[in-house]
């Protein structure tokens, strides 16, 4: 049986001075004192319709393009979604579940509406601790869901008393608060490839793997290259030959200019070198000359 408005709020622990006590009963397994009671903390009767109850972002959610970060949110920001991306949510709310209900977590529709996907979960009998749900984005636009904004709803049903009662050592995540760091099983993240590493064979594997719009994308790019080919050839290679002759030729007559430069002044270092060494041996000539005897 789906427990009714008045059902849930026969059974919801309001009193303020009660909750905090209302967490240690869990915490303690205390079943005497709760009874059939539930508790959802903070409690607003807005969220509660006629079957169901509708659960909020809280201050915590992990991408699972990012797994590793914890991101922090509060009042008056946004989660943003890319296209395909995933995201755990972390409920505002506290939940605590006695022995005689499970509820089951699903989407609103009207996030349904705007391409959006919840999946869907439960919430099994004596759970106590805020809820981690994923929340994907299916559209091909950005989608962004605010702070304390209802994306979720839970109905909760009546079963039979359990024998088995969730314990921390079977339930790592029972009486969480928070979200800790992930560890994905099944799904490998992978990093980001830096922009000097991209190939064509990258971009095909992209296309292969994920389809529209890539394929697109590829399209645009072999275009855009085939234009830039084409407008080189056709006006832009003859004026870079002209300039590259005229640029060769301008370089090869500077560097003419300078060999001639230094092959005159060398010429006529050593020119005057010699001269000076001419002159120098002349006069020790005559001045040995002067030196014999007469005959």
């Amino acid at each position: 049986m789906i427990l009714s408005d008045l059902n849930i709020k026969e059974r919801i622990i309001q009193e303020p001075d009660k909750i905090n006590q209302a967490k240690e009963w869990w915490e303690k397994g205390a079943w005497e004192d709760i009874g059939n009671s539930i508790l959802i903390e903070p409690y607003d009767n807005v969220s509660l319709s006629p079957c169901c109850y509708d659960f909020t972002v809280g201050e915590e959610y992990v991408s699972l393009r990012d797994p590793e970060k914890i991101c922090k949110i509060r009042k008056g920001d946004s989660i943003k979604l890319g296209p395909g991306e995933t995201v755990l949510i972390l409920t505002q709310e506290y939940v605590c579940l006695p022995k005689d209900v499970v509820a089951m977590i699903v989407p609103r529709a009207t996030l349904i509406f705007e391409g959006t996907s919840l999946n869907s979960t439960r919430i099994d009998p004596t759970w106590y601790g805020k809820l981690l749900i994923g929340f994907t984005n299916l559209a091909k636009n950005p989608v962004s869901l605010d702070y304390g904004e209802p994306f979720c709803t839970g109905y909760f049903m009546q079963v039979a008393i359990t024998e088995r009662i969730l314990t921390r050592e079977r339930v790592r995540f029972l009486g969480r608060t928070n979200i800790n760091s992930l560890k994905l099983t099944h799904a490998k993240p992978q990093k980001l490839m830096s922009p000097d590493r991209v190939t064509r064979e990258e971009m095909e594997k992209v296309v292969e793997l994920y389809g529209w719009p890539w394929d697109v994308v590829r399209g645009m790019f072999n275009l855009t290259v085939k234009e830039i080919k084409e407008f080189i050839s056709a006006d832009s290679a003859p004026t870079i030959v002209e300039e590259a002759t005229s640029a060769a030729i301008k370089r090869a007559y500077e560097t003419q200019q300078i060999w001639m430069k230094v092959l005159i002044v060398g010429g006529i270092t050593v020119f005057v070198a010699f001269l000076g060494v001419k002159g120098y041996f002349v006069s020790l000539i005559f001045d040995i000359l002067s030196k014999l005897p007469s005959p």
